[in-house]
Parts: C-alpha cells; structure tokens; sequence
C-alpha cells in the first residue's frame, strides 16, 4: 500500500480527528495520523502531544450543537510535505465556522498542524 500523501493525511486528520466526539477512538485516529511529537498551533495558543490534541478536540466538539462536523471545502493542495486546505464548519445544512488548515508532514505523519479562523461575519 502507497504511504499517504500529506492531502490524505490532512483530510483524514479533519474527517476522522476533528469531529470524533469519542475518546478512545479519537485517540486511535490521532496515534494513527499525527507524529508523536505533533504540535497544532491555533491563533491563542500552541499544543503539544497526543493527548493535548484529543483533550483540545474534545472541548470544542463540547461547544457545538448535535450533528455539528468539520469538512474540507473543494479541493486541498499539497507539495514537499506540506498540506492545505479550506474547510467549513456546522450541523447538518448550516455552517457556523470557516477556515483554513495547513500542515507539515514529518516520517509520514503530521507533526505541525496550523489552523486560521475566518473572521465571523
């Protein structure tokens, strides 16, 4: 099987990371996809390590309605071990949140990961 490249990852970690409401598996996904010494950077503050990155995905899934989830919005782009992508955010026929993500791919996996808010309008 082909290593997956830095869209794949940056996609999975959006699908599978950032809209799981539950612990262990998102744990499993986050061991899966980000490198053990990942760090996410968000404009307040910077995170570090797997259990950080759940506990920070667990407090904003917290915060939103039923059925909310994270998407990615067309098509991501990638090069050298860096992704991006745009992405939007909502329950189901609404969106609440937009914004973009871009991350750096170390050994296969993600090791820094930014995330930029669009301004709410």
């Amino acid at each position: 099987m082909a290593e997956p490249t830095p869209i794949d990852l940056l996609e999975a970690a959006i699908a599978r990371v950032w809209n799981e409401r539950d612990d262990q598996s998102r744990l499993a996904a986050i061991d899966e996809l980000y490198h053990r010494d990942a760090r996410i950077y968000e404009p307040e503050r910077a995170i570090t390590g797997h259990a950080e990155i759940s506990d920070v995905v667990a407090h904003v899934l917290a915060d939103m309605p039923p059925g909310f989830r994270f998407e990615v919005v067309g098509h991501a782009l990638g090069h050298h071990g860096v992704a991006v992508a745009r992405w939007r955010g909502g329950p189901p026929g609404e969106t609440t949140v937009t914004g973009a993500d871009a991350a750096r791919i170390v050994d296969g996996k993600i090791h820094e990961h930014w995330f930029f808010f669009d301004p709410a309008t």
